[in-house]
């Protein structure tokens, strides 16, 4: 026997005849509901919606004949199949029975042998209908689960199902999509297209390039209201014996679309608006460039290097002659690094030019530039710096340090002879310099030079966190020829970082200590 229980209306004027019947199913399984006669048998299949109908068809109000035709117009989920018991057995009622919408014919009296082979092949195509609808319900859950919509259709192209996201997709029922052609879905300047490649896949199978299968397609769709939307379209065969099927998932991108096009707006904004920056940058660079770059530095006696860690350098050297001769040079490093640094350096430029310009001390110098940044740098913004001016005629020099590494006084040999330590404050944090603004003089009998650099190369580290230092900058000025000092010092610089970008502007100013004749 099956293993569902199957409710069976039996329809009997006949009183043993109901018992007999009941008995039998109830022996083989079944669960029985009753009616006496034609009018009371179909309203008990209305409330008792039973599986199996057992019809007689002698019976009073109407007759099984015309209880089995009201039975058929009800609206049903799933067959059920109606058999006409009776002991009459005439070509012409049988005939009737089964146009009436009944599906076999069982002879009274009855043998229990047949009748329970009969009922067990009716459960069981019963029980197979069941575990069928099951099936498709459980595939229809999951199809509605499905985020994307998914068409079902065959190769006429006519929409045979379709799960709930895609009526969400189209704005229609399954009622009014099913029996669709997929085409229509489409907008107009896609269907001719798609129609074309449904026909030649169909006749031909695949091609080689073809989109139609496997394959996420960009198309134009309609919805119910005719509003064209963007859409991913991807079609796969159903692998069917009885016909040709086809899948087709789609998914809604207008969304997605429209996001695209707000973020490549955005993007060409952004684009624009970093070109221009880097214009202005670039103008910005070059005119800072034409203001620091005079001609002290490319004059005899002068070299510098200046490397920034982005375009704009917080590091500036400067150098110029006085009316008098006299050679003044500057390396300042500004607090912190790009533009901001950078700013607060040029302010220096002007004052140094200027300064020189007029001929005054070195002193002198020192406390204008000083004056002009304690007025326009903020809180916490200063300039550290180290200022020479030198004699050459007299061999006489002076220097005057203040929060920059040691200047070094080094002979030809690259040998260092003296330093000069900060002992002054940088510049733009107290007007009051004082006695603290008074230089370092010297002179030097024997050729040589003074090298300046800012705190960028003494700190630079290499990959394992080594500081360059004042010993790095030694060995690398040690055994060198007087033209090769500040090539040498870079050289090794470089080889110290070994590649690696210096986490802070780096700045060295090399100036001539000549001797143009010998001491009296």
């Amino acid at each position: 026997m099956a293993t569902r229980s199957f409710r069976v209306l039996i329809a009997d004027d006949n009183q043993a005849n109901r018992a007999l019947l009941r008995a039998y199913l109830g022996r083989l399984g079944f669960e029985t509901v009753l009616a006496t006669d034609g009018q009371q048998a179909v309203d008990v299949f209305k409330t008792a919606s039973p599986d199996i109908v057992l019809m007689d068809v002698m019976m009073p109000n109407i007759d099984g004949f015309e209880a089995i035709r009201r039975i058929r117009e009800h609206p049903m989920t799933h067959w059920v199949p109606i058999l006409v018991v009776s002991s009459v057995d005439a070509e012409y009622d049988i005939v009737r029975g089964f146009e009436a919408g009944a599906d076999d014919f069982l002879n009274k009296p009855l043998s229990y042998q047949v009748f329970a082979a009969k009922m067990r092949t009716i459960a069981r195509t019963l029980e197979f209908q069941r575990a069928r609808e099951e099936s498709q319900q459980r595939e229809s859950v999951v199809l509605d689960a499905v985020v994307d919509g998914i068409v079902t259709f065959d190769a006429s192209g006519s929409i045979v199902s379709c799960n709930r996201a895609a009526t969400d997709i189209f704005g229609s029922a399954a009622a009014d999509l099913i029996g669709l052609h997929i085409a229509s879905l489409l907008s107009a300047d896609e269907r001719p297209a798609f129609l074309a490649t449904l026909e030649r896949h169909v006749e031909s199978g695949p091609q080689t390039g073809d989109w139609f299968l496997g394959r996420m397609h960009e198309v134009g769709a309609l919805d119910r209201n005719q509003r064209s939307f963007s859409m991913e379209l991807c079609i796969s065969e159903l692998p069917t014996t009885d016909q040709r099927l086809f899948i087709g998932v789609v998914r809604d991108i207008s969304e997605r679309k429209h996001f695209e096009l707000r973020l490549a707006h955005t993007a060409a904004r952004l684009q624009q608006y970093h070109d221009e920056a880097e214009a202005e940058a670039e103008l910005a660079h070059d005119i800072m460039e034409r203001h620091i770059r005079r001609e002290g530095l490319i004059g005899r006696g002068v070299q510098h290097i200046v490397i920034p860690t982005q375009r704009f350098s917080g590091d500036i050297v400067l150098a110029a002659r006085s009316p008098g001769g006299r050679l003044y040079s500057m390396l300042a490093d500004a607090t912190g690094h790009g533009l901001a640094a950078a700013m607060s350096s040029l302010s220096v430029v002007n004052d140094f030019y200027q300064a020189v310009a007029q001929d005054v001390s070195l002193v002198e110098v020192v406390m204008q530039i000083n004056h002009s940044l304690c007025a326009l740098l903020p809180t916490g913004r200063f300039v550290s710096a180290a200022v020479v001016c030198l004699d050459e005629e007299r061999c006489l020099g002076e220097v005057w340090v203040g929060g920059v590494p040691d200047v070094l006084r080094v002979q030809a040999d690259g040998t260092v002879l003296e330093r000069y330590t900060s002992k002054q404050l940088p510049l733009g944090i107290s007007e009051a310099l004082g006695n603290d603004c008074l230089p370092v003089t010297f002179k030097w009998e024997t050729p040589g030079h003074l090298l300046l650099c800012s705190d960028g190369v003494i700190e630079a580290l290499d990959p394992e966190g080594n500081e360059f230092g004042y010993a790095g900058m030694e060995r690398a000025l040690r055994g060198t020829s007087s033209n090769e000092h500040l090539a040498c010092l870079h050289a090794a610089l470089n080889a110290h970082l070994q590649g690696k970008p210096a986490h802070d502007d780096i700045s060295m100013l090399l100036l001539e200590l000549p001797v143009t004749h010998l001491p009296a």
